[in-house]
């Protein structure tokens, strides 16, 4: 062990120079950005003259009977 250099033992950590957790955070917001630029839905062309679409179906509401309602 005599050979051994023997360093001085100081708790800190060397400052960075650029914080780990910034460039990450800065790499997701890029790719996320990609990805939602890259799934964004194209509009459709519109036509001249706009067609008559029916309405979705509306389901009635159900009748509870008297029974189902406890009276």
């Amino acid at each position: 062990l005599d050979h051994v250099p023997a360093w001085e033992d100081t708790d800190e950590i060397a400052p960075a120079e650029r914080p780990l957790g910034c460039t990450f955070f800065q790499r997701a917001v890029r790719d996320l950005q990609a990805a939602e630029a890259a799934a964004a839905p194209q509009p459709p062309p519109q036509p001249a003259a706009q067609q008559h679409q029916e309405p979705p179906h509306i389901p009635q509401q159900h009748q509870y009977s008297d029974f189902e309602l406890g009276m």
